[in-house]
């Protein structure tokens, strides 16, 4: 369908902006009331009235609108997770590596409770018939393929359900030294090991599966309380929790190289991905 007769391109962008933003501000200032008006006399309430985008801002003060609430009050960064590593230089220099292809699965953002961020999985294994040399693009090509072949359809990332059982899998010569997976059933679990040993074209073994015993503590999907850290009292946190989770992106990492390569990608992150996959 083509555009109406005077579109206007910032008229539109405003509108869809407004839209979603505010949105999310009545979200996160649901403490106000639903009926909430403009106002300057209360802390949250001056606070959401500077976020808050009107019709006949211009551009300017849109953007200054956005980055005072996503940068400078830090909404943009509470659900990212810390992260404990090291550089990539030294973690590469503790020894010699075979390409490594990581899996990274999360919760859709629907299914997640208020006040959690979504639970998230990975799953990594060795690709041993290559090494920093050997490996090249058009070698990475058949990897990125059958990865997008087993665990994305219609566009869209497989998914599978996460939990508390760990179903193991050892092939150590072959890459799969420490191939861990926490699913909630072990035919689950099976599936998807099933899954990473077509990528590395390699046959499947019942004789290699391990079962942890199954914890006789339970799933702590959204726990309930509070608990004392270091003087202060936080929400109790998750354990194992059970979700489903959906396969987002696949990326390899090679020895020497500083950055990844991005093999497969359905959330438009990574538009220098071998393969990409966007919903339609």
């Amino acid at each position: 369908m083509a555009l109406p007769d005077g579109y206007k391109p910032w008229e539109h962008l405003q509108d869809m902006l407004r839209r979603d933003h505010n949105k999310l501000l009545a979200r996160y200032f649901k403490d106000l009331g639903p009926n909430w008006e403009p106002e300057i006399g209360t802390t949250r309430g001056a606070i959401r009235t500077a976020v808050t985008i009107q019709d006949r801002d211009t551009s300017t003060i849109t953007l200054i609108r956005l980055f005072y609430f996503y940068v400078v009050l830090g909404y943009a960064f509470r659900g990212l997770a810390p992260v404990f590593g090291v550089p990539s230089q030294q973690f590469q220099e503790a020894y010699e590596l075979h390409p490594q292809i990581f899996l990274y699965f999360s919760q859709d953002r629907a299914s997640v409770p208020d006040g959690l961020r979504p639970v998230e999985a990975e799953i990594s294994f060795r690709v041993m018939g290559h090494t920093k040399e050997s490996m090249t693009p058009a070698k990475a090509l058949p990897f990125a393929s059958r990865i997008a072949e087993e665990f994305t359809e219609l566009n869209k990332g497989i998914t599978f359900n996460k939990g508390k059982q760990i179903v193991s899998y050892a092939d150590p010569k072959n890459g799969l030294k420490t191939l861990k997976i926490f699913a909630l059933s072990q035919a689950e679990g099976v599936d998807v090991i099933k899954k990473v040993c077509k990528i590395l074209l390699l046959p499947f073994s019942d004789d290699l599966i391990g079962l942890s015993d199954k914890p006789k503590k339970s799933s702590v999907t959204k726990p309930v309380g509070n608990e004392v850290v270091y003087g202060k009292s936080v929400k109790k946190k998750r354990w194992r929790p059970s979700a489903k989770v959906r396969f987002r992106f696949a990326y390899m990492v090679i020895d020497n190289r500083e950055f990844p390569i991005s093999l497969v990608d359905t959330t438009g992150r990574f538009p220098e991905a071998i393969i990409t996959k966007y919903p339609t």
